[in-house]
């Protein structure tokens, strides 16, 4: 079998020869792979095949896996962040790569603590243990031993909460000064825009060995992948070349996914990638992956009998007049909020601007379908009512429920919202500025 569009050059015997050979290869691993019956389950699978232990491996036990800045991360304490992940269940798809991002972000932290001068005791630490072995609703000496039958030791355990104490203090200390939160902020906070949809998609996906012996061919595949201009192109490919489970299905995932559920590396391309667009290569354990986003959708399953409007209606006498249409133009460039809109009414009739809030399905038809349109503080000027223009400003649209939380609480959760930002922005920055060495 060939590559398309590319032939094997014959040996004296008939056979190929060269990329040919190792292609051919290739393709009988894809064939013979017990791993294209398990898609995704692949980068698992790979994981967890691993050679025995040997006594250079051993030896290289505690040699440097990286440096950063003067703290030196060994491969032993790369390998402890990659079972204490797998115990939490919150490793990625690249365990050592994810161990590897930890351990960077904590040895930042402790280097800007420390030159801001701030510690923690033993009482600290040992509260913060009991802290995180309570979510898991066991004490601190039950948690390390449930660590230790996956082969945690207890000082990766602590050196993990002590990184996050020493970070919580840095960033309480630093940071609050520099947030405020507004009235106008909660009131945006609630409006039922900033609940955040849903997004869920269906994709496809690829997925082709790193074995050193089949690099050529892999690569010329690749080539062939990230020219393919349309589902079915990478389909085909799929069907010829994957080692995912998905294969016989062109590389088709049948059910739409959640983004929320890829992994990081991946749900961020995807969420931002248009229909038929290909993400790819990324490296996961053991394989090279491309994803191909075939359709995406929103939701925010949000019922009109629970969003509630409140908005403001002022009619102008003579309906489309030209007077009037540049008196709406005035108002949209000059009006920023519901409470601006006051002076348009001087001079008409007391009736003429009034406030009505209420729930969608309650609202006049007319009004409720023109407001659809609008965001909060954008005004409308579509309708007529009898001889008067109709115009209609969005003031709030927000989701009505039971126990709905209070302007403090929004207030607070905003807050802490803005410091959790600030926070990452300035560990990036860290890192950014790090001196970091791998080996």
């Amino acid at each position: 079998m060939t590559l398309p569009g590319k032939a094997c050059n014959p040996g004296t015997n008939g056979h190929p020869t060269g990329q040919g050979r190792k292609r051919t290869e290739l393709m009988r691993l894809i064939e013979t792979s017990p791993l294209k019956h398990f898609g995704l389950v692949l980068t698992t699978c790979l994981a967890l095949v691993a050679a025995p232990s040997t006594p250079v491996q051993a030896q290289n036990m505690f040699a440097p896996a990286r440096t950063v800045n003067d703290r030196v991360i060994s491969n032993y304490d790369v390998d402890q962040r990659i079972m204490f992940l797998e115990v939490l269940n919150s490793g990625g798809a690249d365990p050592r790569r994810e161990a590897l991002e930890r351990l960077t972000e904590e040895a930042v932290q402790r280097d800007y603590a420390r030159r801001l001068g701030i510690r923690v005791n033993r009482d600290e630490i040992n509260e913060g243990m009991s802290e995180f072995a309570a979510r898991a609703d066991l004490s601190t000496e039950e948690f390390v031993a449930a660590l230790a039958e996956n082969g945690v030791d207890a000082q990766t355990f602590e050196a993990f909460v002590e990184a996050g104490l020493l970070w919580r203090k840095v960033v309480g200390q630093r940071f609050p000064a520099l947030v405020a939160v507004s009235d106008s902020d909660v009131r945006r906070a609630r409006d039922v825009v900033a609940i955040l949809g849903r997004q869920r998609v269906l994709i496809s996906e690829i997925f082709l060995p790193t074995d050193p012996e089949f690099a050529d061919a892999v690569a010329q595949i690749m080539e062939l992948i990230e020219a393919a201009n349309s589902v079915e192109e990478f389909s085909n490919l799929a069907r010829e070349f994957s080692l995912a489970g998905s294969r016989d299905e062109g590389g088709r995932i049948p059910d739409w996914v959640p983004v929320e559920n890829l992994p990081g590396q991946i749900s961020g391309p995807i969420s931002q990638a248009r229909p038929g667009q290909i993400i790819g290569p990324i490296s996961l354990s053991g394989a090279i992956a491309y994803f191909q986003l075939r359709a995406s959708e929103s939701t925010r399953d949000i019922p009109a009998d629970q969003v509630a409007l409140r908005y403001k209606r002022l009619l102008l006498p003579g309906g489309r007049s030209e007077e009037n249409l540049a008196r709406v133009a005035q108002m949209r460039s000059e009006v920023r909020n519901c409470a601006g809109l006051g002076p348009f009414a001087r001079g008409l009739p007391e009736d003429a601007l009034v406030e009505r809030e209420g729930l969608v399905n309650n609202l006049p038809q007319s009004d409720a379908i023109e407001l659809a349109r609008l965001d909060r503080n954008e005004i409308s000027a579509n309708t007529t009512d009898g001889t008067n223009l109709v115009v209609l400003m969005l003031c709030t649209r927000e989701l009505q429920f039971e126990d709905a939380p209070s302007d403090d609480r929004v207030r607070d959760v905003l807050f802490d919202r803005r410091i959790g930002e600030m926070a990452n922005v300035k560990l990036q920055e860290l890192i950014a500025d790090a001196d970091v060495r791998d080996f």
